[in-house]
């Protein structure tokens, strides 16, 4: 989940950097003005399927590199396995990934 401004800010970045400018489309600028519907549609969505035995996760993403490793940590500790460093692994961290319906 993506904050409307930081959306806003990566879409600027991509019309000007030519390595990433690939990543953006005309249908990019029309969803910041569908940006409500969407988010109301989201949480309609999480509302009506969200269950203790399948939980929609979020992960708060206007820090790529923190929401990655974040979700890597979500993901890694929701199994068990041999050798598993809970120290190398970590806690994921509340701010950052939590229950959609949390939020």
């Amino acid at each position: 989940s993506v904050s409307p401004a930081e959306q806003r800010t990566r879409f600027a970045i991509r019309l000007v950097d030519p390595v990433r400018e690939w990543k953006f489309s005309p249908m990019d600028m029309e969803s910041v003005d569908r940006w409500d519907a969407y988010t109301e549609a989201k949480e309609a969505m999480f509302a009506a399927t969200d269950t203790d035995l399948s939980p929609w996760v979020v992960v708060k993403s206007n820090d790529k590199k923190r929401a990655r490793i974040n979700a890597m940590r979500h993901v890694l500790s929701r199994f068990d396995y041999d050798d598993k460093d809970h120290d190398a692994v970590g806690e994921p961290d509340p701010l950052i990934v939590g229950r959609a319906l949390a939020d």
